[in-house]
């Protein structure tokens, strides 16, 4: 799976995440804290996405990518793992 296909999972959830955040807002250089995610939020958007792409990736490592570009790279590299 390619890397603009992850990107497009990954801002769906957080567009259906985050009700009052526009597309135009969701750039890789932005964290999801900056989109205004709590903890929920953002644990619904990570569960969400990860469930959609069908893997399997430590909770603390998706801690650990600040940014939606990084989170992004970090599926797509664990897409290709698995």
């Amino acid at each position: 799976m390619t890397h603009d296909k992850i990107w497009e999972v990954l801002c769906r959830h957080v567009l259906d995440v985050l009700d009052d955040v526009r597309k135009d807002e969701v750039q890789p250089g932005r964290s999801l804290r900056e989109l205004g995610a709590n903890s929920l939020d953002r644990m619904d958007i990570l569960v969400g996405a990860v469930n959609e792409l069908r893997l399997d990736v430590p909770t603390a490592a998706l801690a650990s990518t600040p940014t939606l570009g990084e989170l992004a790279e970090l599926l797509r590299a664990r897409r290709e793992q698995q």
